[in-house]
């Protein structure tokens, strides 16, 4: 976010104060926006499926899925299950499968937050398995239970990817619809079968009822910084993955995201508890 606003104020002239406002993946910061003036002064940033899980599962939360203008996403991110192979001998999806049919409950999975619940409860849908999560504070502890062989897999970003090399810890595949980088040799759970895709994007978002040219204003100042090669190079040494959304494609992003959520729930009574 301190990146596009710096590129934001650089294009139109005018400074950014930026606030963090952590708590409740998002909750805090996004309750204090859906209360601001709807002027176009005040927008902010989400993250589509913590943004949807939080809707869905927390009980006491101070604003709806419709309570703010959705206006465009810059960058995308995935997660990626990995095998401990000091525990298994698992090099791909299918043989994890096969094994985890075998013996329901037995394979244990470090996760770190509500986004790895649904992707572990979508891929034991999706599989017909069963896997037992182990809950962890940061993926830096799933990092540290992997590695000394405390599970038997881990669900944690893709930039994990580099510290697991030659550590007896193997990625198996991404939790994305199209291959991603710097992991592209890693086939997507889509491509093997399972249709998983539950990428993360991080979205720009205004109050509701901001009005229509403000909002389009907004757009495309964002289409026109974030598609500068100076940007996306930024991005890259960021290790984040520039792909932008207009305002359209990011609302129809996070109505499947929030389909594929409550089908889940409707499958899974119990998926996040």
């Amino acid at each position: 976010m301190r990146l596009l606003a710096k590129a934001m104020e650089t294009e139109l002239g005018q400074s950014f104060i930026i606030t963090n406002k952590a708590g409740g993946l998002g909750q805090v910061g996004l309750t204090e926006l859906a209360n601001a003036k709807n002027d176009g002064y005040t927008i902010g940033a989400l993250s589509n499926l913590d943004h949807i899980l939080v809707l869905l599962t927390n009980g006491n939360v101070g604003y709806t899925y419709d309570s703010f203008e959705y206006l465009g996403a810059i960058n995308t991110t995935a997660n990626v299950i990995y095998a401990n192979n000091k525990n298994t001998k698992f090099t791909s999806v299918n043989e994890m499968v096969a094994y985890a049919k075998q013996n329901p409950g037995k394979l244990t999975i470090s996760i770190s937050g509500k986004t790895h619940l649904a992707e572990v409860a979508l891929l034991e849908k999706a599989a017909s398995i069963d896997l037992t999560p182990v809950m962890q504070n940061s993926g830096n502890d799933s990092l540290k239970a992997i590695l000394g062989g405390h599970v038997d897999l881990a669900v944690m970003d893709k930039n994990f990817v580099a510290q697991v090399t030659g550590q007896g810890v193997t990625p198996l595949a991404v939790f994305s619809a199209e291959r991603i980088a710097p992991v592209t040799s890693l086939p997507t759970f889509t491509e093997l079968g399972y249709p998983i895709a539950t990428e993360t994007y991080r979205v720009i978002v205004a109050p509701k009822g901001t009005p229509a040219e403000i909002c389009q204003k907004i757009t495309e100042i964002i289409r026109i910084v974030s598609g500068k090669e100076d940007f996306k190079s930024k991005m890259q040494s960021m290790s984040e993955n520039y792909r932008y959304l207009d305002a359209e494609q990011v609302k129809n992003r996070l109505d499947g995201d929030l389909k594929a959520m409550k089908d889940l729930l409707t499958a899974v009574p119990n998926a996040f508890n």
